[in-house]
């Protein structure tokens, strides 16, 4: 997709541009996902880390998901990137028990998870937007971000997504 977005024009082009903006707006700029990198900030991380867009199309439906290109991010082997999952046949048991008991079961996908989670405090990380976005002009020329919300590429943002909705479920009353 990526060249297909680069070399699209008009109407094509502009689809594709709205679905970059909605994803600048509505998960990043609502989410409260980032501020301005001051000069202090830009100092004290180095080389800020790149991101990319992912462009997917459905049918009639453009999509763009910009991530973190957390690759080029200095490994730290101690550091806990992963989150814990429900194991497939403890899953699968549950949903039989469940059916067998007449109980209603649903999945939910919660959009932009992981922007739900915050970066810690004192932990600085510094990112330069998508070149497409810049090039459109959706984001001024030169600008980084100094992220403030656990944004999808991140090696980390799994495990801060795990403990914010750990934190967030301990709070749920069940009956």
């Amino acid at each position: 997709k990526p060249q297909e977005v680069r070399n699209s024009t008009g109407p094509i082009q502009e689809r594709w541009k709205i679905s970059a903006e909605s994803e600048l707006t509505n998960n990043f700029v609502n989410m409260g996902a980032f501020h301005i990198a001051t000069e202090e900030e830009r100092r004290s991380y180095g080389k800020p880390l790149p991101m990319l867009c992912v462009w997917s199309q459905n049918e009639d439906v453009y999509k763009c998901r910009a991530c973190i290109m957390g690759n080029f991010e200095a490994l730290d082997p101690t550091q806990q990137s992963w989150t814990a999952q429900a194991e497939p046949s403890s899953l699968l048991a549950s949903i039989k028990m469940g059916c067998s008991k007449g109980w209603l079961v649903s999945k939910h996908d919660v959009k932009g998870a992981f922007l739900n989670a915050a970066i810690p405090d004192g932990k600085v990380i510094v990112v330069s937007p998508p070149d497409q976005w810049i090039r459109w002009g959706l984001v001024p020329a030169g600008t980084l971000w100094t992220l403030e919300k656990a944004v999808y590429g991140l090696r980390e943002s799994p495990r801060l997504w795990s403990d914010e909705r750990d934190r967030q479920l301990s709070k749920v009353k069940w009956n």
